[in-house]
């Protein structure tokens, strides 16, 4: 489906001049990203990034501090009171970047986070909670809040678009922790909150009751783990509203932008996390994300890669339900912020990074960024090379890496190459709000499995429940339901027509279909895939027209179980070892930790295959060719067939 998303980006290649004109004009009507983006003002990177083709800067302007409070900006803050801006001081982060890159083109990340003014005022004169990166959901709830928020807002993009708008490509709305639409109000609630809740309850028939307290929300009736709707349906409720609260917020804000700004400017967010941390999976707010998938007023939407995932030899991968947000007709734009070996951890003299998560030479750092690159070029997504705090990129070897990635993906970036995953996966925001995130040891379901699927040597895809019976299914032979605790009996109607037919496998996880929305009881595990709650290890039979899979433990749903189901049931393994693999129907990516000769199987026979960041010629006329990888390692193949 084609993206609204529309980007501009200057090229450098080195495919001589009748490419570069080609390029150049693909460019100018394209609609993707290939960005540099930082925090600090770190001009010697804009000008190398630059040379290597890359003229598309991303900056954000704050008035407030990061999670280690320190500023998030280098220049003084220019919200200083209502109404009253130092639109100087905004200006010059601007100036300061043309005069490092005159061709640069920008994309604007709005922060509306409270400056400290806000803060200070709101809870003193309203007894209102407005510390909106910390509490995000008790200030979109506040009405003076939203009152001051919304005309700086409007008076922001008045200003940057009267002054820079030809520069401008995109704007993306920023909000909340760590500016990207995070709640931590820990489902606690402000005065301004409870009357939101119960406003919510009247709209939607239920009797009024005050917000379930922090004690309750910290446990629920079924192994801690699961909530029980016949006792705890109000949790279950608080939890939908704040996620819908966050949700609708985020919408209300692009539509204020959509008027504003020109038709031709995108609008964007971080948003649709499927992949939050501890505590963050259901009072995080970001299970509204198929609501704000489908707005009319938004155009792309971007998230780090997945944390969990960063160390070699592991498959990386979106944080969104990607084959939602492809039904929807939405951009992407993977935020690579992983850590290279030469990364800066000195914030000040006060406050350092710890070392978590950093790739640990240069080895590592180039086969790191050619998976996260490859993976957006073979899912046609846009990304930003994000430097934080400085010096990610401060090698030779890594900005070569960039300048070859951003060539090829300039050939890539605009050709509609259909993914080859056969396997997908189904994310349930739905069941999500059943589940008590804060327990100790909580399983993190979706993203265990996800991981796991992630290394079985086949590429796989994320779709939401929602989208079953919306997208076409016919090709995935096997259905993975890692946390679809919630079946109603118009749900199990749609499963039964859409997924459970042609013979599919459905590998379904821990608990399915244990809630019908009105009670919870294990006995419907058996029913639902014929096997009792609780068996031990890896269950399977055919069912009726399928094959049901049943494995209780998210630790036994390993790398090389799933990869021997998803065999079975007919998908194609493009490796046989626990390696990631992307895959469309022209580009191939491996990637992985311990090299050495590896045997890549092709889905059929290709006259040529191409290794595009060495440009070498790896087979001709195979359907299978052996390569021989560095440890650390990414291949990019290019698939002649």
């Amino acid at each position: 489906m084609k993206s609204h998303l529309l980007y501009k980006i200057g090229l450098i290649t080195v495919f001589g001049f009748a490419a570069v004109r080609a390029f150049c004009a693909q460019d100018e009507s394209g609609d993707r990203f290939f960005a540099y983006r930082s925090f600090w003002p770190e001009f010697d990177a804009m000008k190398n990034f630059g040379k290597k083709g890359v003229n598309t800067i991303a900056f954000m302007p704050s008035n407030t501090v990061n999670s280690l409070g320190e500023p998030y900006c280098k220049y003084p803050p220019f919200w200083r009171g209502d109404g009253a801006y130092d639109f100087a001081v905004l200006d010059k982060q601007f100036d300061d970047i043309l005069v490092a890159n005159p061709e640069a083109k920008l994309i604007l990340i709005v922060d509306i986070n409270s400056a400290q003014w806000l803060t200070r005022v709101m809870s003193f004169g309203h007894s209102c909670d407005a510390d909106s990166f910390s509490t995000l959901s008790n200030s979109l709830a506040c009405a003076d809040w939203r009152k001051h928020t919304e005309k700086f807002f409007k008076d922001y993009l008045k200003h940057v678009e009267e002054k820079y708008g030809s520069r401008i490509r995109a704007y993306m709305i920023a909000c909340g922790h760590t500016d990207e639409w995070i709640d931590y109000s820990d489902a606690v609630s402000s005065r301004c909150k409870i009357y939101a809740w119960q406003k919510w309850l009247k709209a939607n028939g239920k009797p009024i009751i005050d917000p379930p307290s922090p004690v309750r929300v910290d446990s629920a009736s079924f192994e801690n783990f699961l909530r029980d709707p016949a006792k705890e349906g109000d949790i279950i409720d608080y939890a939908d509203f704040c996620n819908n609260l966050i949700a609708d917020s985020v919408i209300s804000f692009a539509k204020i932008a959509r008027g504003i700004v020109g038709g031709d400017k995108k609008i964007g967010a971080f948003y649709g996390y499927l992949q939050m941390y501890w505590g963050r999976t259901v009072w995080g707010g970001h299970l509204g994300y198929e609501k704000v998938f489908a707005s009319p007023y938004f155009d792309f939407f971007v998230s780090p890669g997945i944390y969990q995932n960063r160390d070699m030899g592991e498959a990386s991968g979106f944080m969104c339900a990607n084959g939602t947000r492809i039904r929807y007709g939405k951009g992407w734009l993977h935020e690579i912020d992983h850590r290279t070996h030469v990364f800066n951890h000195q914030l000040s003299d006060f406050t350092r990074i710890k070392n978590v998560a950093n790739w640990k030479n240069s080895a590592e750092d180039v086969a790191g960024l050619k998976r996260e690159f490859s993976l957006a070029i073979i899912n046609r997504s846009s990304m930003w090379c994000f430097d934080m705090w400085g010096k990610v990129f401060g090698t030779p070897e890594i900005l070569e890496t960039v300048k070859a990635a951003r060539e090829i993906w300039g050939r890539y970036s605009d050709r509609q190459l259909e993914s080859r995953a056969e396997i997908a996966i189904i994310a349930d925001p739905q069941s999500a709000l059943y589940i008590n995130d804060r327990k100790k040891n909580f399983p993190h379901n979706f993203r265990e499995i996800q991981a796991a699927l992630g290394k079985i040597g086949a590429p796989s895809e994320v779709f939401s429940f929602n989208d079953i019976g919306n997208v076409d299914l016919s090709k995935y032979k096997m259905i993975v339901l890692p946390a679809t605790y919630l079946v109603t009996p118009e749900r199990m109607e749609i499963l039964k027509k859409y997924a459970m037919t042609n013979g599919r496998t459905i590998v379904s996880i821990y608990a399915p279909a244990i809630t019908d929305g009105k009670t919870l009881d294990p006995a419907r595990v058996k029913e639902f895939c014929g096997f009792e709650y609780g068996a031990k290890g890896v269950n399977k039979k055919n069912m009726d027209g399928w094959t049901s899979v049943y494995i209780h433990d998210y630790k036994d749903a390993t790398p090389s179980v799933l990869r021997e189901l998803a065999k079975s049931a007919g998908a194609h393994i493009y490796i046989d070892s626990e390696t990631p693999v992307f895959a469309n129907e022209k580009l191939l990516c491996v990637h992985v930790k311990d090299g050495g000769k590896k045997t890549v199987y092709l889905k059929g026979k290709c006259a040529k295959v191409t290794e595009l960041f060495t440009g070498k010629v790896v087979a001709e006329n195979a359907d299978k060719f052996e390569y021989e990888f560095k440890s650390p390692d990414t291949a990019l193949f290019e698939l002649y067939e």
